[in-house]
């Protein structure tokens, strides 16, 4: 398993968006249900699109900063995000980002959907 700090990010900018990215954690193991686990920062105003890969789920944890979220596929208004809020996103289901004033800051954990882990052989732990 690979593990870091968010001391050094990798980052993207068009324009005045901006984001920062680093991988805190990766799975080493092919029975691991956590695929990573990333910290990610976009600056004031950024929109950022919740695709993920396919046949993973996401859960994102709002840090701190604050933003909306989007869906595109529904005619929900847009949910306002402020830090301690979880967005669940479901293997095939898309979102977007929008940073507010102060930017926002997220912690992702992208993990095996159910169906999939369920079909993996059992571990067996080696000591």
């Amino acid at each position: 398993m690979i593990i870091s700090t968010i001391g050094s990010t990798s980052r993207t900018r068009n324009g005045d968006e901006e984001i920062r990215w680093r991988s805190l954690a990766r799975r080493g193991m092919l029975h691991s249900e956590c695929e990573s686990f990333d910290y990610v920062r976009l600056a004031p105003g950024t929109r950022f699109a919740l695709r993920g890969r396919e046949g993973i789920e996401s859960a994102w944890f709002v840090v701190a900063g604050s933003g909306r979220l989007l869906e595109p596929d529904s005619d929900a208004p847009a949910r306002a995000l402020e830090p301690g809020e979880l967005i669940l996103l479901p293997d095939g289901k898309q979102g977007h980002l929008v940073s507010g004033d102060t930017g926002l800051e997220l912690l992702w954990l992208a993990v095996m959907p159910r169906e999939l882990s369920q079909s993996l052989p059992p571990r067996r732990p080696e000591l």
